[in-house]
């Protein structure tokens, strides 16, 4: 089974050349953040617990994604760490290259960038709608121009 959704089966064969797949035992770090982006993951058996600053912010298992800010940032470096709490079998799409394999590989790439582009979607709603809640249950209507100042203040 093709872990990215929107590849069609004639591409499987390409895409099996194009990632490399990796075996991890239950606890091992499969990447940390801060190192090199690497590329994206995509889960194809067992359980990995997704950590920022040491708390566990989800549980990803079989089908889900890591990663995906590499497909358009690649220069960038992971923002979590990803922890086996199971043995986990897994594939990394390297996303250095992405408009040579759109050339490439047009059919191919595209489903791969359209499917991220997805993922974010629904992650950006999601961190959307946990702010918004949060906002409220602390009854703030703070406007925008100071939530900024907030922010900056708490990632330095």
């Amino acid at each position: 089974m093709c872990p990215f959704r929107l590849v069609v089966d004639d591409d499987v064969d390409r895409l099996e050349a194009e990632t490399t797949l990796t075996d991890a035992v239950a606890g091992s770090t499969l990447f940390e953040e801060g190192d090199p982006s690497g590329g994206v993951c995509a889960i194809l058996e067992g359980r990995v617990e997704v950590l920022r600053q040491g708390r566990v912010l989800a549980t990803l298992g079989p089908g889900s994604v890591l990663g995906e800010v590499s497909v358009f940032l690649p220069s960038t470096s992971r923002t979590a760490t990803a922890r086996a709490s199971s043995a986990v079998r897994m594939i990394t799409w390297d996303a250095d290259d992405v408009p040579g394999r759109l050339a490439r590989h047009e059919r191919l790439a595209t489903a791969i960038v359209a499917d991220m582009a997805s993922v974010l979607a629904v992650r950006l709603d999601r961190r959307t709608q946990d702010v918004v809640m949060l906002l409220d249950l602390a009854g703030s209507r703070l406007p925008v121009s100071e939530l900024e100042r907030f922010r900056s203040r708490a990632v330095q």
